[in-house]
């Protein structure tokens, strides 16, 4: 188990945040395929691997960064990676030596709903109540230990919201079209910095002009960084999705028994896609709480002209200078 990761705020002076140590358990979501980034990687990289799996500065790929800034607040044994066995010479070389079962084959890409349900089937089998912290491994995040330090607030303060799901909502810098906006509403909780509101209404990649609206009115960008209970999100998901909650029912009781895999394999096939905030989190705001996040440069890397923005902001080279259109 790591050491505990402190908050520089006085927790004893919020009674909504528990004194005792939380069960906190993490999900990274490697499985994806970023068709948007393929070409992109391919001629500035030489690689066909997914941009979870390459380092577009220095010397550690996005999946290792995720993983070293989860690592700080989650033990390494309570932390589930989901990835596709397509992408396996990847994943191979960089996660070789995660510890024995946290590594979650998916076999088919069915989007962010069944990416979260499959390594939350496991979770929930051992301790259907324990809190889990749900990340993607594409983001890019310049103060990680700011970063962390709202996980872990989050992580305290879901413990007195054991119904909801908490996610994390990052102020934004620009009227950005290609990201999900929040709409926050009462707030519910603050302390040194930490702010949780209740959530209005999502707004899943406005136009411009409705982006231009919801920077100057204080809207938040979705990270689709989440903190709840397993059995919390499975109870939405029967509400959202109940043929999506019936199949990952089956999947349940399979695991650990020799039909496991065959099991996973024919719910996967029949199953439809579904995105974990647009078929899931969109049709409930009453059930969300967003915590605020400020001071931190985060970044959803879908496109290589985002990644060389990012850099350029912050002062840094990519690894590679090759010139080509950007996507």
């Amino acid at each position: 188990m790591p050491t505990p990761y402190h908050l520089k705020s006085d927790l004893s002076v919020n009674i909504l945040l528990p004194h005792f140590e939380v069960d906190l358990h993490g999900i990274v979501l490697a499985a994806g395929h970023g068709t948007r980034m393929v070409e992109y990687i391919k001629n500035q990289y030489g690689t066909s691997h997914p941009k979870q799996f390459v380092a577009f500065t220095g010397k550690r790929t996005m999946i290792q960064h995720t993983l070293d800034r989860v690592e700080r607040l989650i033990a390494r044994d309570k932390l589930l990676v989901v990835v596709d066995p397509k992408h396996q010479p990847a994943f191979q070389e960089q996660l070789k030596d995660r510890p024995s079962g946290t590594l979650i084959f998916q076999p088919i890409n069915r989007e962010t709903a069944p990416g979260i349900l499959l390594p939350l089937s496991y979770i929930y089998k051992k301790n259907p109540e324990c809190t889990v912290a749900v990340f993607p491994s594409d983001h890019f995040i310049l103060e990680e230990d700011h970063f962390m330090e709202h996980i872990e607030y989050a992580s305290r303060a879901i413990q007195s919201f054991p119904d909801k799901v908490l996610l994390l909502g990052v102020q934004p810098d620009a009227p950005e079209t290609e990201y999900g906006w929040i709409q926050t509403g009462e707030r519910v909780s603050s302390i040194k910095g930490f702010e949780i509101n209740r959530v209005e209404k999502f707004h899943e990649k406005p136009d411009r002009k409705s982006a231009e609206t919801f920077l100057s009115q204080g809207y938040l960008w979705n990270t689709l960084v989440l903190i709840t209970r397993c059995s919390t999100l499975l109870k939405l998901v029967k509400d959202a999705l109940p043929d999506l909650h019936r199949r990952f029912g089956k999947i349940i009781q399979a695991i650990g028994k020799p039909e496991e895999s065959e099991v996973i394999l024919q719910e996967y096939q029949e199953m439809e896609q579904a995105t974990i905030s647009q078929q899931v989190l969109e049709k409930f705001p009453s059930r969300l709480l967003v915590i605020h996040v400020r001071g931190v440069l985060w970044n959803d890397w879908g496109s290589g002209m985002r990644v060389l923005e990012t850099l350029q902001k912050i002062g840094i080279a990519p690894a590679c200078l090759k010139p080509s259109s950007l996507t």
